[in-house]
């Protein structure tokens, strides 16, 4: 679907670069902001994945029925592999397809997160949801859906830091913006019920549906994490981790009861850890935290049934690191007996020693020269300081909108003699989907009416999208083939 914009750039094209005016006249993909609005308008897919449904979806692959899984005590049968979000986004069309594809080769979990691309990993799945559903090629009851909640990057951030500084923000003991885990200038973290909230909300409404069929914590370590680097005593940073573990699983079961999630989880990078790392999330203390909210809650059984941790030839510690019930189980073991279903994260990445070891090949890709990079850099910086200096001093916007421009308007100056210091291809995608193109995205919003009758910022945001383009297509290559 395409909005008309007379050329002006809207956004990032499939090849996550910002749009121009293209030789053919027609415009960019919808914005972020214009696709969350029509989701909102859309009716919700109604239901949920059922036991009948997914042993349905199974039976229909009768080549591939061995390898089909009970997904703990949920009752919900899954394939073996699932679709995993992290790097999909709803404006590119191959991501639409490759998902597309899943489903019917017989793929029926999907796993995205509210911060995947933005938002646009969890619209995605909902889009192509809703017309696989429509034409018959599945049904809801069939697809087991998996999404996360606890990042602040992008919009999340932007609202929460507004929120913040706002004259009216709530910083009172055990409010949610009093327990915000500030990990870094730009990445927050919360857990907290109010934020948990607001979070399902705006998950349902991307995804497109009525009920969540798993919903995990996103790395709650992050608070212990950053507790232990701000100075919180070990003990006292573990007792409020666990802490906020409770509260969240007491809100979560709410949601179950009102239908908008059937089951919840957690999905932490330190499940693994030896029994004596400070940071590690443990199986065992969240499992007993369920039970003991099932008793205070009175309720027939607790929802606690999903987790996910990293598992791969070199991260092994699933299975191999003895963590649980007085270092006689690994957390997989102690899960199984449990009933606790099991996902499985970065199968084909592995962290070792803070970098990245690639575990599949992937296309090589020309290695542009660093000094080539730089030079479109500083063309870029120069280009934001003559529109900066000259162009918007002389248009007709708000003092507000000016502010913004002059401050935000800054891609190359962000990167000038500073993406070098990038570690890794992971870290340039999330600085540049997250932090860079939002407010690249913000500036254009602003400029974009005023460009209708100010041919100079007309063709200067042509000529910037243009450059911009070229700049970051050289440093995904720069960083694609370094990995």
């Amino acid at each position: 679907m395409n909005s008309q914009t007379n050329g002006i750039p809207e956004g990032m094209n499939s090849k996550g670069k910002l749009e121009g005016m293209h030789s053919n006249g027609k415009s960019a993909p919808l914005t972020t902001e214009a696709t969350k609005q029509i989701s909102l308008e859309v009716e919700l897919i109604s239901g949920n994945a059922t036991p009948e449904g997914t042993a349905n979806y199974r039976d229909r692959f009768p080549d591939f029925i061995s390898s089909f899984r009970e997904l703990g005590s949920t009752g919900l049968t899954c394939s073996a592999i699932g679709f995993g979000g992290y790097r999909v986004d709803a404006r590119v069309p191959l991501h639409r397809a490759a998902l597309a594809l899943a489903i019917r080769k017989g793929v029926n979990i999907i796993d995205t997160s509210a911060n995947y691309a933005d938002g646009n990993s969890e619209r995605l799945v909902g889009e192509v949801l809703r017309g696989m559903i429509e034409t018959g090629a599945t049904k809801r009851e069939e697809i087991i859906v998996v999404t996360k909640g606890g990042y602040l990057q992008g919009e999340n951030f932007e609202r929460a830091r507004i929120r913040l500084e706002s004259e009216d923000a709530d910083l009172s003991a055990g409010s949610e913006l009093a327990e915000l885990t500030r990990y870094s200038g730009t990445l927050w973290h919360s857990i907290h019920p109010d934020f948990l909230k607001d979070q399902i909300t705006r998950s349902l409404e991307r995804l497109q549906l009525t009920t969540i069929d798993v919903f995990l914590l996103h790395n709650p370590e992050y608070y212990i994490q950053w507790a232990i680097k701000d100075g919180v005593a070990e003990e006292d940073a573990r007792a409020e981790y666990e802490r906020r573990i409770h509260n969240a699983f007491a809100y979560l079961e709410t949601e179950v009861a009102l239908g908008r999630i059937q089951f919840y989880g957690i999905s932490s990078n330190t499940f693994p850890r030896p029994e004596e790392s400070i940071d590690r999330t443990s199986l065992e203390r969240s499992l007993q935290s369920a039970e003991r909210i099932a008793k205070e809650q009175k309720l027939d059984r607790h929802h606690f049934a999903v987790i996910q941790l990293p598992l791969n030839i070199y991260e092994h510690g699933g299975v191999t690191e003895l963590n649980q019930t007085r270092a006689t189980r690994s957390v997989i073991a102690f899960a199984r007996e449990k009933g606790i279903g099991v996902l499985i994260n970065r199968p084909l990445n592995a962290i070792v020693q803070n970098r990245i070891v690639r575990l599949a090949d992937f296309p090589e890709r020309e290695f542009p020269p660093a000094e080539d990079i730089q030079d479109l850099v500083h063309d870029l910086a120069l280009q934001e300081e003559e529109f900066k200096n000259g162009i918007l001093k002389d248009i007709a916007i708000s003092p507000q909108s000016y502010e913004a421009v002059k401050q935000l308007l800054s891609l190359g100056k962000s990167l000038d003699d500073r993406w070098q210091h990038i570690g890794s291809l992971e870290e340039w995608k999330d600085i540049s989907t997250t932090v860079l193109a939002p407010r690249i995205q913000y500036c254009f919003d602003l400029l974009r009416p005023i460009s209708k009758n100010e041919p100079k910022v007309f063709a200067f945001l042509t000529e910037y999208a243009d450059s911009a383009d070229v700049l970051i297509e050289h440093i995904n290559n720069y960083f694609s083939t370094q990995a």
